[in-house]
């Protein structure tokens, strides 16, 4: 998360879920605002750099999606379209209003 002031006024100028461990799905970013908005900061209404995170089912390691190529970097096996990263047992998590 990047910060900006402008006229005295505090925004948030760049934010991404890209972190190192929890790998938040691009799906977070109402919770996001939520926070930004409860603390009066302003932003940009979306991640300026999103990334997309998938657990690969055949061999478990973590892959970053990089140009919609859903494949694994380390095994080349398919990626699910669906984030799945908290997914320990290989079952794939529904999304919000998903079952």
């Amino acid at each position: 998360m990047g910060f900006s002031r402008a006229s005295g006024v505090w925004a948030v100028g760049e934010v991404s879920n890209q972190s190192t461990g929890y790998c938040p799905d691009v799906r977070s970013w109402q919770a996001v605002a939520d926070a930004l908005d409860a603390v009066g900061l302003g932003h940009p209404g979306g991640f300026t750099y999103a990334v997309v995170f998938r657990r690969c089912p055949g061999c478990r390691g973590l892959s970053i999606v990089r140009e919609e190529d859903f494949v694994c970097v380390f095994c080349d096996g398919p990626l699910p379209g669906r984030w799945n990263v908290d997914d320990a047992g290989g079952a794939t998590p529904a999304g919000p209003g998903e079952a």
